[in-house]
Formats: structure tokens, sequence, C-alpha cells
């Protein structure tokens, strides 16, 4: 699994992306913050890196769990 996930960070990087690595709320849940301007999960970052998701798909599901996280 953390293989996967370093893969992932390893390809975005490649291409010139910035990853950081955030732990968020009281669980300390690990997110991955993509060129500053969304927050992909743990299992989102295994998705990219299996050919699940491109960075654009991801990109529009943090569009929205914003959404959701704001009208709630």
């Amino acid at each position: 699994m953390k293989e996967k996930v370093e893969a992932a960070i390893r390809m975005l990087r490649g291409q010139r992306h910035v990853v950081q690595t955030q732990v968020r709320g009281e669980k300390g849940t690990l997110w991955f913050e993509i060129d500053g301007r969304m927050l992909v999960s743990w299992e989102e970052m295994q998705d990219l890196a299996g050919g699940v998701y491109s960075l654009s798909e991801l990109e529009d599901l943090f569009k929205r769990r914003a959404g959701m996280q704001a009208s709630s």
C-alpha cells in the first residue's frame, strides 16, 4: 500500500507537481496537498497510482468534497 502512494508521489513530482504530506484532524489522518490547491486522501493516492483515477478526476472529487463540506 505504501509503495503505491510513493509511486503516485514520484509520478506527480516527475510531472513537476508539488506534493506535500499533511496530517489533519483529531485522528491524524494523512492527506496529500497537490500544487497547493487540492487535498487528496491516502486511498485516492493509491487509486491514482493504480490508474483508477487521473489527476483531473481527483481534482473533480476534491471540488465535490469541498462543496459538500461548505454546504453542511
